[in-house]
């Protein structure tokens, strides 16, 4: 007897797409404390609506509530309490008006086949390999009759013809062979005559197996003008590693544009008050900057007895001055940094003009 095709069981299963955990909502999820159990809880809760397009009921007819979740994912009840609220906030669950729970990603998540379809597409795909397997057989027959007729000068041709060689697909990393993925980055960088820190390349590196892993394709042409770009953003002082680890984590098919945020700070000038001759009295522009003046400020007081503006020896009148400053941050219980960086950098007014 042929079963019926309408009674037959069909197999769920749950796609994931490959950015996943790049989105915006899944990253704010995880960020949180205990983030890793939200996501989990998440997946399990995706992997039981599948068969009812998303829906959460009981026995189709119950919604769940917090204990029955917790009870049947294995989650504590108030991980469970806590990740309910965020996935709604986020727009990732929605409450419907019998009170049953909604998983709107599941709808475009979900794939689905019978046993039968199952049997078949193994069926296909081992005869496309069979077929495939013979043809690449019939081709290497020929292609081994055909090399005896190739001298040793077109095999030169054929070697400088890189650059006209098809889009190199990356492929995994193989740590026994150095010129695996990453070895091609690696020698682009030496054929072009490039020259990078140990870090940045260690980076690069980490973006040649990121590139591989996604299965993004990418031509030798390509991977020079991405080099070429990165050494021209260092030389104009970007922070290249930055850049590179930040195109990773956000799932960029490239390497991003540059913004000011990733300007290395100490290849910035300094700029200068010009009201005063110290060169180390500065008009500081960003956190680094303010700590260099508040160790300079220390320094002129407290071991040199500079006026820090001019680098003068003190008056008595600003000793005394000082030594009242000094008393006071003691009286406030906080260290003489600590009452520079307060009063003197942070105001941007000299201590020897506070009364």
């Amino acid at each position: 007897m042929i079963p019926n095709k309408s009674s037959q069981k069909r197999f769920f299963w749950l796609k994931l797409y490959h950015d996943f955990f790049n989105r915006d909502e899944i990253r704010i999820i995880e960020s949180q404390p205990n983030g890793k159990d939200y996501i989990i809880f998440y997946l399990k809760l995706m992997l039981k609506s599948i068969n009812d397009n998303g829906k959460l009921l009981f026995k189709d007819t119950i919604p769940y509530t917090p204990e029955m979740l917790a009870s049947i994912t294995n989650t504590s009840i108030d991980t469970v309490r806590v990740a309910i609220d965020a996935f709604a906030k986020l727009g990732l669950i929605t409450m419907l008006d019998d009170g049953a729970l909604f998983m709107q990603e599941v709808q475009k998540m979900v794939g689905s086949e019978t046993a039968d379809a199952e049997r078949m597409r193994v069926k296909r795909a081992a005869d496309k390999s069979q077929l495939k397997l013979t043809q690449k057989n019939k081709k290497q027959t020929q292609s081994e009759h055909c090399s005896k007729n190739v001298t040793l000068e077109n095999k030169s041709i054929e070697l400088k013809s890189k650059d006209n060689i098809p889009p190199y697909i990356p492929h995994s990393d193989n740590s026994n062979n150095k010129f695996g993925v990453i070895g091609i980055w690696l020698e682009h960088i030496a054929d072009i005559g490039l020259s990078f820190t140990d870090d940045e390349i260690l980076a690069i590196s980490e973006f040649a197996k990121y590139k591989s892993e996604s299965g993004q394709s990418i031509t030798s042409q390509q991977i020079k003008l991405i080099l070429q770009n990165l050494n021209a953003h260092k030389k104009t002082g970007y922070d290249i590693c930055r850049m590179i680890r930040h195109s990773i984590a956000s799932g960029y098919k490239g390497v991003m544009t540059p913004t000011k945020d990733f300007l290395i700070n100490v290849n910035k000038p300094v700029v200068r008050t010009g009201k005063y001759p110290s060169s180390e009295y500065i008009t500081p522009e960003n956190q680094a900057q303010k700590y260099d003046l508040r160790n300079y400020l220390e320094r002129c007081y407290m071991r040199d007895m500079v006026d820090p503006r001019t680098g003068t020896a003190l008056t008595d009148s600003q000793k005394s001055l000082f030594n009242a400053h000094f008393l006071r941050c003691k009286s406030m219980s906080i260290s003489i940094t600590d009452y520079i960086y307060r009063n003197e950098v942070m105001t941007g007014i000299c201590l020897l003009d506070q009364p």
